[in-house]
């Protein structure tokens, strides 16, 4: 062999090797980028998950005031029902007694003897008025 193939076997051997450090080189460059890409979509996918978290937080905030609001509505509702009912109940009551009364005043009307009064103990005076 001669001394240039020995040189151009060298400078092919230096190449090769030169090539093959580019390539181990750039595939530990690559892997890293992989690696920093899949970091970077886990820490994505984790504030992903923290907001949809605040979020579901919020709306079950919110469904509980609702049910609350509804509660109380329905409290409310069924106190105006039973004052409702105890004003009917007040206005009958009240009715009675201005029977009662009116009963009372055409008794007192019958017995007076300057009343003048029909046989149900209406006044007569009144339906000339």
């Amino acid at each position: 062999m001669t001394s240039s193939t020995i040189i151009w076997i060298i400078v092919a051997v230096v190449v090769i090797a030169i090539v093959l450090a580019l390539v181990a080189r750039s595939r530990g460059t690559r892997t890293e980028h992989q690696r920093a890409k899949a970091a970077e979509m886990r820490e994505e996918a984790a504030e992903h998950d923290r907001t949809l978290r605040e979020r579901e937080a919020e709306a079950t905030r919110v469904r509980a005031e609702a049910e609350m609001a509804e509660a109380e509505a329905a409290k409310r509702q069924l106190e105006a029902e039973r004052l409702t009912e105890q004003a009917q109940a007040r206005l009958q009551h009240t009715e009675g007694l201005r029977e009662q009364r009116d009963d009372r005043l055409r008794q007192a009307d019958l017995k007076d003897p300057d009343v003048q009064t029909d046989k149900h103990g209406n006044r007569l005076s009144d339906r000339d008025a």
